[in-house]
């Protein structure tokens, strides 16, 4: 989150997908609605895609961690770590749209590790 903290609002983001691109709009408290309300205050990343219909992505810490300390081979477009398997695939996901949201993570995870290698 410290080296996020650094990233200027409207920074493009390559998708995993050639040509998709994401905005970078900054870290936001969560607002814990629905049945996620334990988050609510907990810092998380926002992006936009002008390509969705809802254009707003949160995404929350934990699953971006997991894959910023991967390998860059699990960052591919249909790819995922051992480790990040079995924390969030092992029925146990415990954060809201992981599944729809896995190519936004993996995007931001790369453009995370593309600032701090060197």
């Amino acid at each position: 989150m410290q080296v996020l903290k650094e990233v200027k609002r409207g920074a493009r983001i390559s998708g995993t997908v050639t040509g998709k691109f994401y905005t970078f709009k900054g870290i936001e408290k969560y607002s814990g609605k629905g049945r996620y309300s334990h988050f609510k205050g907990i810092e998380v990343v926002v992006l936009q895609s002008d390509k969705r219909k809802r254009r707003m992505i949160i995404l929350f810490p934990g699953p971006l961690l997991l894959l910023v300390n991967a390998d860059l081979q699990w960052l591919r477009y249909g790819r995922l770590p051992e480790d990040y398997l079995d924390r969030y695939w092992s029925g146990n996901r415990g954060v809201p749209n992981l599944y729809e949201y896995e190519s936004h993570y993996k995007s931001l995870a790369r453009y995370i590790k593309g600032l701090t290698v060197g």
